[in-house]
Order: C-alpha cells, then structure tokens, then sequence
C-alpha cells in the first residue's frame, strides 16, 4: 500500500450505488464510518440513486467543511455506466460548479487480490457451516454478479472466478449473473450438476444486502427444490471485511496520488465491440435520476456531452 498523503484539507467524497433497503443503507454509512477511522480523514458517503444524499449534496458538504482537495471515490465493484457516465457528469459539473476545488476521481474496486481473498473465505465459511461431508473436488462455486449491459464489468466476474478457481481444490468456479445478461444462476447450476457436482455454492459479489441479496438467496432455496440430492449453500456477501477496507483504501491512495488508471482499455464507448457499436463514441451523460440528482434542471446545461 502506498504512503498516505492526505492533508488536512482533504476529504473523500464515497458514492454508493444506494439501495431501497433500509439494512443495505445502514450496513453503507457503518463501512463510511469505518473507513474514516482508518483513513483518519472526513469521509461524506453519499448514493447515486435510491437515497440520500445524492452526489451532488456530497459534494457540497465537503465544499461547504472546508476540503480544498476532494477523492471522489465510486464504492462500484466494476466498470460499467454509472462509473464511466453518471459519476463523471456530476464531476464534471461539480468543477464548473467550484473551480478551486480539486477534485479526483478514483476507479472500482475491481478484481483485487483482496477481493478473492474475501470470495474464498465467504465461500469456506458456508460450507464450513455444512453437516454434509463432500469432497472439495465435488463442490462447485458460483461467483454471482450484479450483471450489467457492459461487456468490460461482466468480463470481470469471468477473471474474478478463475482467480478464486486458481490454487484451490473446488472441481469448478463459475461466473453467473443476477440479470440483465447470462448465463443466469439457474444456468450455471444445472451445468455444475450435470458436470457432477454434488454440493453449490453461490458467492455473491455483492458489497452490502439488499434487495438483489434478498432476492438471490430466495432463487437458491428455489433451485435446491429441484435438485433435492445435491447441496446448495448461499455464501454471505463482502461486507465490511479487512480486507475489503485495503481494497478500497488501495483505490484511494491511487486517486490521491494520480495513478489511478481509468478502465478505457476495453470501454464499449472508446472501442468497437461486436453488439454494441451503437454506443462507440457515445458522450458522457446522465440524468436526474442518477448522477445529476439534486442539481436543479435549468444549472446542469453544461455538465452533458463531455467526451469518453
């Protein structure tokens, strides 16, 4: 981890997804908590949708506190719109909003060594919690991700697999999505039991619950109806693990240091990609219902059609 260089006019600005559940927000702002006392810095966490504050009111609060130089930080697991559409626009318009504020912007988290240390040890805690005595060899992991209409954020959940696949005895690792893409969980466990599989585990890849927590774990008790001679076992999400706080402060240091590389390598709007050359060369944008949030209507005109 590099040195922290952080000054007392320094602040972090940590944008959230958001959620409509009251036990996802709080397990949110109990992580913001967490990562200031470590950082020893002033943390504003704040939503892009579904709660409050939304990002702009974030960073007003830190503007208004007194921070001359801000990280603003997306707690997003991939790259995907919201990371490389919705947060830039609200950046942007938050410069022309203060101009002597300097504000970075850092990357998601993505697939850090911390992150696998994290999958596998959810993973080996519920099976640990099992009275079936199965052969590792015979177990088969599910890494289940959000999904998302970004080929580069799905990519990750396919590295992220084979990395907790790597050095471990599991028969399989295999990468599954929540929606808005496939293959599904139901997919992939049909194809592990086919493969001979005798217990599943799905591990999502989730930070906090949730409503998608919630809704994933209900399909697991629904799949292991039809499956009743195999063993089918929900792992528990990241959540505010040690190693999840180095992660994060990993990507923080690397904003604040500027060496935070943004995910322009494999970017649908930067480069071609079969099914979706429609969006090569799109401008950044967003809405009001997502990262221009609390900005009035009539002062956001100059915060759309920013380039990739």
């Amino acid at each position: 981890m590099t040195e922290n260089h952080a000054g007392p006019k320094d602040a972090l600005l940590l944008i959230g997804h958001g959620s409509r559940d009251s036990l996802a927000t709080a397990e949110y702002k109990q992580f913001a908590d967490g990562l200031a006392e470590r950082l020893q810095l002033p943390v504003y966490p704040c939503f892009l949708e579904f709660a409050d504050p939304p990002i702009a009111e974030g960073v007003r609060l830190c503007v208004e506190a007194g921070a001359k130089r801000i990280v603003a930080l997306p707690l997003f697991l991939g790259p995907a719109g919201h990371q490389k559409n919705d947060v830039p626009t609200i950046i942007n318009w938050a410069k022309g909003e203060w101009p002597d504020i300097q504000i970075s912007y850092g990357t998601p988290l993505g697939a850090q060594p911390q992150i696998i240390n994290v999958l596998a040890r959810r993973a080996h805690q519920a099976i640990a919690a099992s009275r079936r005595d199965i052969a590792l060899a015979e177990t088969a992991l599910i890494v289940v991700g959000r999904g998302s209409r970004d080929p580069d954020s799905n990519s990750d959940i396919y590295k992220i697999s084979r990395l907790l696949w790597e050095g471990r005895d599991y028969g399989w690792v295999e990468p599954a999505f929540y929606s808005l893409t496939q293959p599904d969980p139901e997919t992939m466990i049909e194809r592990c039991v086919r493969l001979g599989a005798r217990r599943i585990v799905s591990v999502p890849f989730l930070l906090f619950t949730g409503l998608i927590r919630q809704r994933l774990d209900s399909r697991m008790r629904s799949s292991q109806t039809h499956y009743p001679d195999v063993e089918i076992l929900t792992a528990a999400h990241l959540g505010s693990h040690d190693d999840i706080f180095e992660a994060v402060i990993y990507r923080y240091e690397q904003a604040l240091d500027g060496t935070a590389a943004m995910t322009c390598d494999l970017c649908k709007y930067r480069h071609q990609f079969a099914g979706f050359e429609n969006e090569h060369g799109l401008p950044q944008t967003s809405d009001h219902q997502h990262g221009l949030r609390g900005v009035p209507h009539h002062h956001d005109h100059h915060s759309h059609d920013h380039p990739h």
